[in-house]
Order: structure tokens, then C-alpha cells, then sequence
């Protein structure tokens, strides 16, 4: 399996000038590892690797502190002290990872695309005002041991995210933008948290089979937008009763099913028109809809804007 180290790079002009260079032989898309002016630090990555590879991070550049988002896909992410958790589409994490140099991941060959946000221990306390016992870390161990939590990303989230993957600046606006999205959605897996730990809820809500399951339904309701399997198909395909995946895939995802598939087709669909890759109907179509004027007002409850304002004047 190759390995790949990468390490993160000054914010410039433009984030495309932060890409990370990697091989057209390894996979195509684009890995970014952005340092802000405040010494947060985001990793954007929209790749599909063509094999599976291994993806280490430079140790001394890495802060401890990390929160990820995946949209699509899946890694698994190896942490020190035998932690080993494999986020997919619609999971995000909170870790501590004080030996950086042990922390490492493996991609397959699916698409990925998440954000992840990295920060100092004393950046986030500084934030806070010290009050950190509510995210359940060891931070009081003077051994700093290693922690991971594995949860669902909310619709607040996932707005912000699509936001900062397709952040309309440049220069010192970019700047400004990115960090203060950064930091919306540390306060969104901030409040997420205050809410599990309030109810006494635990951060992984079914046993690991029943998590799998959930994911795997997720996967197969998302994988071929054009034709979704209906409630029964999916339950029948994991293994579980309709109600039972019903009630799980909510627990897990806080959406039902197919509120979580129409988040992730106008993603797409705002994918597909930030590159340019389709008109508005094309993008429609491309992502199950039939009813253009269902997708456009969706599309603006969703992100706040016509899809059309993100498209190139060329495809017009």
C-alpha cells in the first residue's frame, strides 16, 4: 500500500495554491491543508485515490485537538492507545491525539470529501474559558491520553460545511471567512455534545452490528441518486425490520432516511454546480429530481441561495 505524507501550508491568494501535490497515478481530486492567520488549521479533501493508500501527517505541524466531517466516503482512522474508528458519510469526530506522530489513516477507493479542522489544546481552551469536562476528554490526566468520539453531523453542519468547501473568497476575505465557518462548526459539535451529555446520551447510540447496519443503509441509499431503493428494499438489504431501521438511522443520523438522502442530493447537486460540471437541470436530474421547481426551493432552504447563483455563465 503507498504511503503518503502530507503537511500543511500558509495560507495564500487562493486556496487552490495549498493543494497538496500528489501523483495522477495515486487518484484524482485535491487535498488542501490550510493554515489561518489564528493558527487553526483546516484539511479540505475532495479524492478519490485510484488504490487504497496510507495518509500520515507531519507530527510537528499536526495539533492535538482535531474535529472532522465526512460528506462521502469513509477511512479508517488509527489513533494511539489501540483507538481505531472508521467515520463515514454523514459521521464526524472529535480526537486528542497528543503523540501526533502515531496518528495515521488508511482510504480506500471511494470518493471522499470531508473538512477537518485542527487546533491547539490551549487555542480551544481559550475559547472556552477552561470549561472543557463537558466533551468527556482526559484532559485532567496528566498523561493527556489519547480520546476519539464518533457522532452524526447535523443540518446546521452540513450547511456549513458545503460553505466552507466552496467558500466564494479570496485573499484576506477568504481568510476571514474560512475561520469563522471553522469556528461555527466547532460550535455546532460543541452544542451537539452539551445536548448528549445533558440527556446522559452516549456519543455511539447502538451496539457496533446495529451501527454497521445503519451504515450500510446509509451507503446504499446514496450510492446511485438517480434510482433509490424504497424504505422496504433498504430495510430488507441490512437486515432490519422497516420500523427498526426507521428508528435506528434517526438515532444515529438525527434525520430520517430519506431526509438524510435529500441532504445529500442538493451536496451534490451544489458540487456539481460549484465545478461546473452541470447546469441546473442537468444537476436536477443528475440527483433525482424530476420537479424543478421542488429542487430549486429545497436547494434555497438548504444553502440560503438559488442554485443558479452558483452557476458558470457558461452553462447558463
Amino acid at each position: 500500500m503507498e504511503a503518503i505524507c502530507i503537511a500543511p501550508q500558509p495560507l495564500e491568494t487562493s486556496t487552490s495554491n495549498n493543494q497538496i501535490p500528489l501523483s495522477h497515478s495515486t487518484g484524482k481530486g485535491h487535498i488542501q491543508w490550510v493554515c489561518l492567520k489564528s493558527g487553526i488549521q483546516l484539511i479540505l479533501m475532495d479524492y478519490t485515490p485510484s488504490h487504497p493508500i496510507h495518509l500520515t501527517y507531519a507530527p510537528a505541524d499536526t495539533p492535538p485537538l482535531g474535529f472532522g466531517f465526512f460528506l462521502s466516503g469513509r477511512s479508517r482512522v488509527s489513533e494511539p492507545e489501540e483507538i481505531d474508528v472508521m467515520p463515514g458519510p454523514g459521521l464526524s469526530f472529535v480526537s486528542f491525539n497528543p503523540n501526533t506522530a502515531d496518528g495515521a489513516e488508511t482510504l480506500g477507493t471511494e470518493r471522499i470529501v470531508r473538512v477537518g479542522i485542527c487546533m491547539e489544546l490551549e487555542q480551544f481552551n481559550s475559547h472556552i474559558g477552561g470549561q472543557m469536562s463537558f466533551l468527556a476528554m482526559p484532559y485532567k490526566d496528566s498523561s493527556y491520553r489519547a480520546f476519539c468520539s464518533l457522532n452524526r453531523i447535523t443540518t446546521a453542519m452540513r450547511t456549513t460545511i458545503s460553505q466552507i468547501l466552496n467558500c466564494p473568497y479570496q485573499g484576506a476575505a477568504q481568510n476571514f471567512f474560512l475561520e469563522s465557518k471553522a469556528l461555527e462548526l466547532v460550535a455546532h459539535t460543541i452544542a451537539q455534545i452539551q445536548t448528549f451529555c445533558s440527556r446522559g446520551s452516549r456519543a455511539n447510540p447502538l451496539p457496533p452490528s446495529d451501527m454497521e447496519r445503519v451504515m450500510e443503509a446509509a451507503r446504499l441509499l446514496t450510492c446511485d441518486l438517480e434510482n433509490t431503493p424504497d424504505m422496504n428494499t433498504l430495510a430488507r438489504s441490512v437486515g432490519l425490520s422497516r420500523a427498526s431501521l426507521y428508528r435506528q438511522f434517526q438515532k444515529v443520523h438525527g434525520v430520517p432516511p430519506f431526509e438524510y438522502l435529500r441532504s445529500h442530493r442538493l451536496e451534490t447537486a451544489m458540487q456539481l454546480l460549484q465545478a461546473g460540471e452541470a447546469n441546473v437541470s442537468e444537476a436536477a436530474f443528475l440527483v433525482g429530481y424530476s420537479n424543478m421547481s421542488h429542487f430549486t426551493k429545497a436547494f434555497k432552504l438548504m444553502f440560503g441561495i438559488l442554485p443558479s447563483e452558483l452557476l458558470n455563465p457558461n452553462l447558463a
